[in-house]
């Protein structure tokens, strides 16, 4: 494990996926503790994809996170994308978040509602109410965080919006085996925006694997720019990133 720094951003560097999930659920775990301790329960951010399995993995092992306590929430869904659909992240959520460590309550965004704009604003009362203390999320291969793709708006003053996925964001999806084709894959979501990303107290982001290792050299050694969404994390102080050998290995100074 090598700890470095970039900017405000603390980063972590792990030997493979599986130690940086584990190490992750520890600090989880500790930061669930401490605000645990001075409130009777909490809310947290979750993302989905593959780059948080190990993360998921090592938390449900954990028998030192008081669940019951917990509210959940996550940070995107497709547009017209119905709750039973494969690729549904709601369904993601469910399956690897809810039915493994039971917390209290679990809020999904419905992106077949409609009006889509009564969602958006039905999940950004949601949030003003809950208050999330903690943020675990990722990067993506664009270098997004949730579906903010380049050219991301970091200073938006809403909480949740509606996002044009890029064509790498897109890609990404069929990559990760959830959809078939590009063609088939949507086009728009509904995403909580970068400022709702990174309002929570503590915001911890996981990023694994050879496939993100460019956005993470952009985001770290790159300009803080808009074009690399991921890149505002370097201003951010209460933000952890963790990396493994993989996701770091473009990085100037090599693990």
């Amino acid at each position: 494990m090598e700890n470095r720094t970039y900017g405000d951003l603390a980063v972590t560097v792990l030997d493979d996926n599986a130690a940086l999930g584990q190490h992750a659920a520890a600090t989880f775990a500790e930061l669930v503790r401490a605000e645990l301790s001075e409130r009777d329960e909490i809310a947290v951010i979750l993302a989905t994809g593959n780059s948080q399995l190990s993360f998921i993995t090592a938390v449900a092992e954990r028998d030192d996170i008081e669940w019951s306590r917990i509210t959940v929430v996550h940070m995107d869904e497709y547009i017209g994308m119905t709750e039973d659909h494969s690729a549904s992240f709601r369904l993601w959520m469910k399956q690897n978040i809810v039915e493994t460590v039971h917390p209290k309550v679990f809020h999904g965004v419905r992106g077949d509602h409609e009006p889509v704009e009564e969602e958006v604003e039905r999940y950004e009362r949601l949030l003003l109410e809950l208050d999330p203390v903690i943020c675990v999320m990722g990067i993506g291969e664009n270098g997004h965080l949730a579906f903010n793709d380049p050219p991301a708006d970091f200073h938006t003053a809403q909480l949740v919006h509606i996002v044009a996925m890029d064509e790498v964001s897109r890609r990404q999806q069929v990559g990760e085996g959830h959809f078939p084709s590009l063609a088939e894959t949507p086009t728009h979501a509904i995403s909580l925006s970068i400022p709702a990303l990174l309002k929570p107290a503590h915001v911890l982001v996981l990023t694994p694997e050879a496939r993100k290792a460019a956005a993470v050299k952009r985001a770290l050694e790159g300009d803080i720019s808009p074009e690399s969404p991921a890149s505002i994390l370097r201003t951010q102080s209460h933000a952890q990133l963790f990396l493994d050998s993989e996701s770091a290995a473009e990085l100037s100074v090599r693990v």
